[in-house]
């Protein structure tokens, strides 16, 4: 388990992380969503103790903190950290970054060429990184981690340069290791992409968690909605003719949402009917996305 406990953290006067609390569990994946600017990559390095905190802890395995050197020694044990690109070494290959990691972590270097198998790297992964794209230069990063094959992963934009192709591929290791029972933190702007592996999604706003969307603990219905998109005028009508379920919300002013958790299947199909008879014939069922939330908290 990880546990981030009152995280403070601020930059002369602009507080970037205030009293942050959470707890990942093994088999997680925690996506980190906010504008740039705004703690996500502060609180990743917070977590590696790149970065101190004002005040707050950070804790594995509920007794392992930074308290002291050798503590520091044994969480890194646990814990890697997404290279950034510009720390490749442009004349190292990309088998020799892999096995860098592979032996920091003290592991099977023999594993190396599953990873490069698993991550279509075969065909430049003998090369020196110089001659690397930005997508393939992303892939080795990626490649890197998971040598270091820690219990806890931290990633900032792990998707960044990538093709579609390239980010499918990925986007299905992530649910590998989540399976495998690592902990990822993962800090993305693919916010759709987000939706497909991860079990949690953590909102930031002015230092502090806005929102957090979990499906183990508010349950799929609560966050299930009859989606009808409407324009302010459209929204004034219904208003003025309906009294609308509670919990309903209008979404970055044109998606109007209403919660089916308390309505019955007959409720459910009234609502549906009536906007399609109204002219809103693209009425769906489903969960507000990563991406109508970060519309409706920062744009």
């Amino acid at each position: 388990m990880l546990r981030i406990e009152n995280v403070q953290k601020a930059f002369g006067k602009k507080v970037i992380l205030n009293e942050v609390t959470f707890e990942a569990k093994a088999g997680e994946i925690i996506g980190l969503v906010a504008p740039n600017g705004t703690g996500k990559s502060t609180l990743l390095n917070i977590i590696m103790n790149f970065v101190s905190p004002d005040s707050g802890r950070v804790s594995i395995k509920d007794d392992l903190d930074y308290s002291s050197k050798k503590n520091e020694i044994k969480m890194h044990e646990h814990l890697s950290f997404l290279p950034e690109l510009n720390d490749l070494y442009e004349e190292l290959s990309g088998t020799e970054h892999l096995k860098l990691y592979a032996k920091m972590w003290k592991k099977d270097v023999n594993k190396i060429q599953g990873i490069v198998n698993r991550l279509n790297m075969q065909g430049y992964v003998k090369k020196p990184v110089r001659t690397y794209s930005l997508g393939m230069r992303q892939r080795l990063a990626f490649a890197m981690i998971l040598a270091s094959d820690t219990d806890i992963m931290l990633m900032d934009e792990v998707m960044n340069g990538l093709d579609p192709d390239n980010v499918a591929l990925l986007t299905k290791v992530l649910i590998e290791l989540k399976k495998n029972g690592k902990i990822v933190l993962i800090a993305s702007h693919l916010l759709d992409n987000l939706d497909l592996y991860a079990d949690r999604i953590l909102f930031f706003r002015e230092g502090n968690i806005l929102l957090e969307t979990r499906e183990d603990s508010v349950g799929l219905a609560d966050r299930t909605f009859i989606k009808i998109p409407v324009t302010n005028k459209d929204y004034k009508f219904i208003l003025d003719n309906k009294t609308l379920p509670v919990g309903s919300q209008f979404i970055a002013n044109k998606l109007l949402a209403i919660p089916i958790k308390d309505l019955s299947k007959e409720d459910i199909g009234l609502w549906i009917n009536y906007f399609i008879e109204n002219g809103k014939l693209n009425v769906t069922i489903g969960q507000i996305g990563t991406s109508e939330w970060y519309e409706e908290f920062y744009n």
